[in-house]
């Protein structure tokens, strides 16, 4: 039986099995007592779902992208709202703001807004007006109206209190603690994982590349994959999407991570990704932008390199890490310091805590 018989239905536009921050929001939930189940949506690459200890559910649309897609996203996700009946939503990002502002109206069920990032001030929206106000419209209502509201950093969270006068809380996109595994291979190469979109960095990368005497893997999938392929040569590997275990070898063999992010983006400014936090577990330094959310841990921690965006600087940063061990074991040794303290089984608390005070008003 669920936790003072609340079930929560989390809903979010991708196919679940390599969204690792849901996985652990999800499993943590469920530990707590409630009834989770969360719907994603069903693409033709899919990978399996693996046993949870949450309900997982894929629904199949006709469109991937653009506006029939989101309209056809929330439709579904609507009447799938309005059948299942939860009684909390747990909507992740704009865009599936709209089911879940409709089912918590015709339910009269409470809502929960999770925003993973600046969802309308993404590259992607760049010199698209009409496009553009149409999601910021959608965002203002899910953060006026939720009863909840979290997102991944303190960035984030001050921007949207500032802008809509409601408070945020902060669950950051932290990695559990890996203890099974350990690097086993003589390969050096340069790890990049997360979405191929723009705004990465990964044009400069591959470009920086050509200059370089180590391999380069690129672990993931996106908007701008073929272009990028096309770009790439020979030291370069394309692994596609990888199950978390999967990802987590390769991360755990790197020699550096990759985390480098464009300025045009305020979403990406305010951002504290998913991967820096994967790259401290396995115990590896980091190139990371001169943003302030990276700055911010990265005095306190000393885990990787500040660099700024091109391939240049990309290039002679590597050659100093390659040339400079003493530099380079320092920087190790940081990483696996804050990836024993930065975990998911301390930052956890927090989501209790948010959700003991939220359970209370039930």
């Amino acid at each position: 039986m669920a936790r003072n018989g609340n079930k929560i239905t989390v809903t979010v536009s991708n196919d679940i099995v390599t969204d690792q921050r849901m996985e652990r929001i999800c499993s943590s939930l469920a530990g707590m007592g409630f009834m989770v189940e969360i719907v994603g949506r069903r693409l033709p690459n899919s990978l399996s779902l693996g046993v949870k200890e949450y309900q997982q559910s894929r629904l199949k649309l006709a469109f991937k992208k653009g506006p029939l897609f989101y309209a056809a996203l929330n439709i579904r996700l609507l009447f799938y709202l309005l059948a299942t009946k939860p009684d909390t939503i747990y909507t992740v990002d704009a865009d599936t703001a709209l089911a879940g502002l409709l089912a918590k109206k015709l339910l009269r069920t409470k809502l929960i807004f999770d925003a993973h990032e600046l969802f309308s001030e993404v590259p992607e929206l760049h010199n698209r007006g009409v496009i553009k106000r149409i999601w910021q419209w959608i965002e203002k209502q899910i953060i006026l109206k939720s009863d909840v509201r979290i997102t991944v950093s303190e960035g984030v969270a001050n921007y949207y209190t500032n802008k809509y006068h409601k408070p945020f809380e902060v669950i950051r996109n932290i990695s559990r603690t890996k203890t099974h595994l350990t690097a086993n291979t003589s390969e050096k190469y340069i790890l990049y994982q997360g979405a191929l979109n723009e705004g990465r960095g990964l044009e400069q990368l591959i470009m920086a590349a050509n200059n370089l005497d180590i391999k380069v893997k690129i672990a993931g999938d996106g908007d701008i994959a073929e272009t990028l392929k096309k770009q790439a040569i020979a030291n370069i590997e394309f692994l596609g999407k990888l199950v978390p275990d999967e990802l987590e070898k390769v991360t755990t063999n790197a020699w550096l991570g990759y985390n480098l992010l464009e300025k045009r983006s305020l979403s990406y400014y305010f951002s504290l990704s998913n991967k820096t936090f994967d790259y401290m577990q396995a115990g590896i330094p980091q190139l990371i932008p001169d943003f302030p959310e990276y700055q911010k841990l990265n005095k306190e921690w000393n885990f990787g390199v500040i660099v700024g965006l091109s391939s240049e600087e990309i290039v002679k940063t590597v050659r100093q890490l390659l040339e400079d061990q003493n530099l380079y074991s320092l920087l190790k040794v940081n990483a696996e310091k804050a990836g024993r303290v930065l975990t998911w089984e301390n930052e956890e608390g927090k989501l209790a805590e948010i959700f003991d005070n939220f359970s209370r008003g039930l």
